[in-house]
């Protein structure tokens, strides 16, 4: 949704910006939710439309679209880890038209969904419809879908019912319907699982781990009597009410909007012809790259998602190993695959390997292995952008053994072997919990973000 004030505002800030990182070139630092205040209320269009790991704050592609300077309306934006869309919403509301790309399945349905032209009045007619065919198929039998340990993380009548939402949705033969109302279907299997809703990866839920005084221990032990006699249509319902709602936010706009489009499952094939069922970009056809890639020992997006994936369909729990091998800063390696060490050809970040690797092998070859990919997934990435083009990297140093990893510097020395140069370095501490993110039991807390600013030459 394009607001001139919002870009004369947003000029004249970057110009600040820009001329004072000119004069002294250290980061500058930067709070997006004291400069954007209007967008702290999270809840805003399609966003919330599912829940999705570490989500990128929306402030931060809002400033970055909402001016002049990197692109104008009508151009294309790019992000190689989409994950739960932020980038690609924020860029069709500033009247772009946006690219995603992302390994997990479940990224690329919320996103298509979140960015989909979907009409909210036509949906709720869609949606009585589906309640009917629900409540009549309650009395048949149905197969359930394989997800991972189900019985472990499911009461039998729980999955009784899930069955039957699923045989229902499973029906509509309109491809985009039926995608929104599987993502409403997501959405509701979490909410009505045994998993623990504080955490992103599958923890079951327990009382007996908390002190009595505990409220965490009274909530769920509230949660579990819940689940004991849950009418699961009513939670589906209300799933669906609260995202038609959103909807019809998203359908009120008025101002022209951009289009979104997923163009490929693999940041390190994103140029086209690709054989995996997408289309892939040409090369230098983007006007700017928005994207905040994942981290060393990142987070674990498809473990978090598994559930999610296998009500879905999306994947079955067989699938689940391979569908992480995809993930660029993954944790799950073979021994074999850790017993020599690998070059980054960063030397500083080399050196700091060659040392974590003489404690522990496998977190080494996890950072050593991110940076490798990451070389190939920037590499792709920049032969699509424009010459004259941006990119925008949103990143964060955290620590491997005990000792501090600059992803940021890392990367910045990645990009710029690119043939990019680095206009700007801002740093915004990270207030939000959900972003506070614990990579692993040898990592530290991320509390700062990094927004590196990068011009193709």
């Amino acid at each position: 949704m394009i607001n001139t004030i919002e870009i004369t505002k947003f000029d004249s800030k970057i110009k600040e910006l820009l001329y004072s990182y000119q004069r002294d070139p250290n980061p500058i630092e930067v709070n997006f939710r004291g400069l954007i205040p209007e967008l702290n209320n999270a809840d805003r269009y399609t966003h919330l439309i599912h829940t999705y790991p570490a989500k990128l704050l929306p402030h931060i592609p809002y400033f970055f679209l909402n001016n002049s300077f990197f692109s104008k309306p009508g151009d294309n934006v790019l992000d190689p880890f989409c994950g739960s869309g932020t980038v690609l919403l924020e860029s069709i509301l500033s009247g772009r038209n946006a690219y995603g790309v992302d390994a997990n399945p479940l990224a690329r349905l919320i996103s298509q969904v979140k960015i989909s032209t979907l009409n909210a009045g036509q949906l709720e007619i869609e949606f009585n419809h589906l309640k009917k065919s629900i409540l009549k198929s309650s009395s048949v039998e149905f197969s359930y879908p394989d997800v991972v340990n189900i019985d472990y993380w499911f009461l039998p009548h729980i999955k009784n019912q899930l069955s039957e939402i699923l045989a229902s949705i499973k029906k509509i033969k309109s491809q985009v319907v039926r995608d929104f109302f599987m993502l409403c279907f997501s959405n509701c299997s979490k909410k009505v699982s045994l998993a623990d809703p504080r955490v992103s990866v599958p923890v079951r839920l327990k009382h007996e781990n908390y002190p009595k005084d505990h409220p965490f221990r009274a909530q769920n032990i509230r949660k579990l009597e819940e689940l004991k006699t849950v009418n699961v249509l009513d939670k589906f319902s209300m799933v669906v009410s609260e995202n038609l709602r959103r909807l019809k936010s998203y359908n009120a706009i008025e101002s022209n909007l951009g289009n979104g489009k997923l163009v490929s499952n693999n940041a390190k094939k994103i140029l086209s012809p690709l054989d995996n069922g997408f289309n892939g970009l040409k090369e230098e056809t983007v006007d700017l790259i928005i994207t905040s890639p994942p981290y060393a020992g990142a987070q674990k997006y498809v473990r978090a998602s598994s559930l999610n994936l296998g009500w879905t369909e999306l994947a079955k729990s067989n699938e689940l190993k391979e569908l992480d091998k995809l993930s660029i800063g993954r944790e799950n390696y073979r021994k074999y695959e850790y017993s020599t060490p690998i070059e980054t050809g960063i030397d500083e970040a080399d050196k700091l390997l060659k040392d974590i690797y003489a404690v522990n092998p496998l977190r080494a070859h996890i950072a050593s292995n991110y940076l490798v990919e990451m070389r190939i997934a920037l590499s792709e990435s920049v032969k699509t952008l424009k010459v004259g083009g941006h990119l925008v990297l949103v990143a964060a140093n955290n620590q491997v053994c005990k000792k501090e990893f600059r992803t940021q510097e890392y990367l910045r020395q990645i990009a710029e072997s690119l043939g990019l140069k680095l206009e700007l370095r801002l740093i915004d501490d990270i207030k939000s919990y959900g972003l506070m993110t614990k990579r692993n039991k040898t990592a530290s807390i991320i509390t700062r973000e990094w927004i590196l600013v990068f011009k193709k030459l």
